[in-house]
């Protein structure tokens, strides 16, 4: 028998599953607040908030104006919140670095402490700096592993995160789902994109042998740019929620439906319960799907839109605005 084995740990912890309303920064803290309030109050250790929480999910370049630094208004909203209720917190915002935007995810201590922030991988190419990822962050809890929405639906994540030695893995999402039929989407299409998305966090918890919590965003999608944008339309995708924490022996704890809410359950935190099992390969996807999409529309598209942003001026002052601006007021 190991006596030096670590032993299995609970921690308890939140999705919040919010509606953000586009842009509105100021706005979407006060209402994020009551839900972290309901969080600590049933317990909650470490609070989750989902993708692009601070300015709302919006897959196109007007969202460079919403842009800001760590040490902006979200930053400050995390530092502050944590430390009212002594709670980790973390939630995504639009990151602004240098001449670039990250879609990003800072996670606090019960301090107020700024412990990392976590950047997408596969960022939506038209409006973010595309491959920068960075997907781990060492917390009093465990090391923690991030992945922002679509960077958990590629099948060379899982490795990742284990090669990382990863303890407890964040899905921060803000998702669009189709949920009208139309032309080209059945009932059929609406359903197995649904369970292709709740399904993550049981795959990754038979993948990893870790908790997994999964916090959707709610709501209306915003106009998305690029070739996908013209099928991913608003009037029938959106943001649909579904939030889920399973466990690291894939015991789902909990589940919510499309509206808002907060979801508290306690996981184990096992060391004996880590392993790595590959999981299935799609042509590098978790789960099967149209390989004339996967093999020429994405590939066109993030050609087509890393070259859009490289190109744009317009993201250039965007970024000079918000930092500029920043400096003002540190001043």
């Amino acid at each position: 028998m190991n006596h030096n084995q670590p032993k299995p740990r609970t921690v308890r912890i939140a999705a919040v599953q919010v509606a953000s309303q586009p842009g509105q920064i100021a706005a979407n803290h006060v209402h994020a607040l009551p839900f972290v309030e309901t969080a600590v109050a049933q317990g909650a250790q470490l609070v989750v908030l989902p993708e692009l929480f601070a300015c709302g999910y919006i897959p196109n370049p007007s969202i460079w104006q919403y842009g800001e630094t760590l040490a902006g208004p979200t930053g400050t909203w995390l530092r502050e919140t944590s430390r009212r209720f002594g709670v980790y917190l973390g939630a995504g915002f639009l990151e602004v670095d240098g001449a670039d935007f990250f879609n990003s995810f800072a996670l606090v201590d019960p301090a107020g402490e700024l412990l990392g922030c976590a950047r997408k991988t596969r960022a939506e190419v038209y409006c973010f700096k595309y491959g920068a990822g960075r997907h781990v962050i060492h917390t009093g809890i465990g090391v923690l592993g991030v992945g922002i929405c679509a960077d958990n639906h590629y099948s060379t994540f899982p490795a990742l995160m284990a090669r990382n030695d990863i303890d407890l893995l964040l899905m921060p999402h803000g998702s669009p789902m189709p949920y009208k039929t139309s032309k080209v989407i059945s009932e059929a299409d609406i359903e197995q994109s649904r369970e292709k998305t709740v399904s993550l966090t049981s795959l990754y918890a038979a993948a990893l042998g870790v908790p997994v919590v999964f916090a959707n965003a709610v709501g209306a999608l915003q106009p998305m740019a690029g070739l996908l944008g013209k099928f991913m339309t608003p009037e029938h995708f959106r943001l649909r929620g579904f939030s889920r924490i399973t466990d690291s022996d894939g015991t789902l704890l909990g589940a919510l439906g499309e509206e808002e809410g907060v979801l508290v359950a306690e996981v184990t935190l096992d060391p004996a319960r880590k392993r790595y099992i590959a999981p299935p390969d799609h042509d590098g996807w978790l789960h099967e799907g149209s390989a004339m999409t996967r093999k020429v529309m994405f590939p066109l598209d993030i050609a087509v839109g890393r070259t859009f942003y490289a190109l744009s001026r317009k993201r250039r002052r965007w970024a000079d605005s918000t930092l500029k601006a920043d400096e003002t007021k540190r001043e």
